[in-house]
């Protein structure tokens, strides 16, 4: 769950992308700068150093973003570098992008197997989980060899673990409880 500082902010550009029925494109760029934001943390210390003046940071976004991402999202830089809130682009975008997925009604399900899965079995997965799900399905593939066998499907709150590890480790269990 985001705070409210990236709900606030997520929903006042998602409001204004819906309007100008451009919200797709805005989540796309939002996931793209919250990579930015990742990999080079620098950038959010420096559009948030007390040391810098507003206009500083406003030249710095300029140069940096201005022609590379939509007028909105340029816009919408420039007013969080304004308030201070740069720092919280990250947490911005996870909030848009649980909006964006929720009104297109997505789901982003994680799955772990202690193998890669096939396409075959791949395809097959996503038809399942989107019809239980009644959501078109976004699949995260994880490998854990530990799992020995089977898969462990979450998607929000809910986790289904169908591993042999999680079976042999239900099955010791039992046999203490007998044996105790």
């Amino acid at each position: 769950m985001t705070g409210s500082v990236g709900k606030i902010y997520s929903e006042a550009i998602f409001e204004l992308a819906a309007e100008q029925s451009c919200a797709g494109q805005v989540f796309e760029e939002l996931e793209a700068l919250k990579k930015i934001w990742t990999d080079n943390p620098g950038i959010a210390k420096l559009l948030s150093a007390p040391t810098l003046s507003v206009s500083e940071k406003l030249k710095v976004t300029e140069k940096t973003f201005k022609g590379r991402v939509s007028e909105m999202v340029y816009n919408f830089l420039c007013v969080i570098t304004e308030k201070g809130r740069a720092g919280a682009l990250v947490e911005i975008a996870d909030s848009y992008k649980e909006k964006w997925y929720q009104t297109e009604n997505i789901a982003e399900v994680t799955v772990t197997t202690s193998a890669p899965l096939s396409a075959e079995l791949r395809e097959k997965l996503v038809k399942k989980l989107e019809t239980a799900y009644k959501k078109k399905v976004i699949l995260e593939e994880k490998t854990d060899s530990s799992l020995i066998g089977g898969i462990v499907v979450k998607y929000g709150n809910e986790m289904l673990d169908g591993s042999v590890k999680n079976r042999l480790d239900s099955i010791q269990k039992q046999i203490k409880g007998i044996i105790a």
